[in-house]
């Protein structure tokens, strides 16, 4: 079942509504308190916002009265970190049940490959001569999600690189020294777990993800749409959207905003894309 506070009633006509539907927080890899995150939202005039955390629902222990008492509407959401022959596909859930206890179990798992990666990044990284320890990794998130930024940002503290843009570059990145692999859920387990506790599933930033010649596969797994509008997705827009057409997806969209990457609200989102979403949750409790 998902929680009341999903959804409450706005009186405003939509066309005047926005929303931001790929939101990070410190309980994975952004940079703000979900009270902070929730304000400036609120300064940005939105009026829907889905917190979307990379393999935790930890943000919703206060998200839903941060929101509420400023007049938010606040969708449950997450971003599983999926992965398919070594890719990294992400995928969004929308509406899910956040107390529902296979999917929390499956989150588990997921945090404990993350751990797991991180310490062989590190030895990697030893074997380079840079020596970071796994606790000042740790120091760079609040306990919950670990994962390659944190590293990044322990690198930069340590004086081992001059940016955290150059530690992905030489070191983290995909195809870089001390980089290795996610493992976890595939692409059909994350889109059956958010589908099992009462969600839609939603490909995240199809541009930056570059696996098109997947999404036939996603659809025939059951996902409901496609994030069409993000800071990733810049110059495919219409490409993504003919996508969508073909294989009737929800078009979705968010600012994907940790800090200083994809500006929270910049796309301007209407808020029909909600109602959309809304309206493709009813029809599939009708089936």
């Amino acid at each position: 079942m998902v929680l009341e506070f999903a959804i409450f009633c706005y009186m405003a006509t939509t066309d005047a509504l926005h929303i931001d539907l790929h939101l990070h927080t410190i309980h994975s890899d952004g940079a703000l308190t979900v009270e902070a995150l929730l304000n400036l939202a609120a300064s940005k005039k939105l009026s829907c916002v889905s917190i979307t955390d990379h393999d935790t629902f930890a943000a919703y222990a206060s998200a839903p009265q941060i929101a509420k008492s400023l007049g938010i509407e606040l969708i449950p959401g997450i971003e599983i970190s999926s992965v398919d022959k070594e890719r990294d596909i992400h995928i969004l859930g929308y509406f899910c049940d956040i107390q529902n206890a296979e999917f929390l179990a499956a989150l588990e798992v997921q945090q404990g490959n993350r751990r797991e990666r991180v310490r062989i990044i590190l030895e990697k990284l030893r074997t380079l001569g840079i020596h970071i320890t796994y606790e000042q990794v740790e120091q760079h998130c609040d306990g919950y999600i670990i994962g390659r930024p944190h590293i990044a940002s322990a690198m930069c503290e340590a004086g081992v690189v001059s940016s955290y843009s150059a530690a992905f570059e030489r070191y983290l990145k995909n195809g870089a020294p001390a980089y290795f692999p996610l493992t976890g859920l595939s692409p059909e387990a994350a889109i059956s777990l958010i589908k099992k506790s009462g969600g839609l599933a939603v490909m995240a930033h199809p541009e930056y993800t570059n696996a098109d010649e997947l999404i036939p596969k996603l659809v025939e797994f059951g996902i409901a749409g496609i994030e069409v509008y993000n800071y990733k997705t810049t110059k495919n827009v219409n490409k993504y959207k003919n996508i969508a057409k073909k294989y009737g997806l929800i078009e979705t969209g968010g600012s994907d905003y940790h800090e200083g990457v994809g500006l929270i609200g910049e796309r301007d989102l209407p808020y029909s894309i909600v109602e959309n979403l809304k309206n493709a949750l009813n029809y599939s409790k009708l089936e």
